[in-house]
């Protein structure tokens, strides 16, 4: 079992942006965003993407749909 405080800090590695958190489903960690799945072994998160379970219908990691967002533009004078 995953404290809930660890929870709350830990972030889908796969995310571009690192901001989305975990949902515990049994012994996984889902990230709602993508759909990935990553083991949870002896009470440790394994977030090690070549070992995350793909969503049905996804072949690879850049497949993903967080892989292919749109990046904002950078406004002129901010970059």
């Amino acid at each position: 079992m995953i404290s809930q405080d660890l929870l709350e800090i830990l972030r889908c590695p796969i995310d571009p942006e690192r901001r989305t958190s975990f949902v515990v489903e049994g012994d996984r960690l889902l990230c709602p965003r993508c759909g990935v799945r990553f083991k949870i072994k002896d009470g440790i998160p394994v977030l090690v993407a070549d070992e995350a379970e793909l969503p049905p219908g996804c072949p690879s990691l850049d497949q993903l749909p967080c892989q292919h967002q749109e990046k904002p533009l950078a406004t002129p004078g901010t970059a």
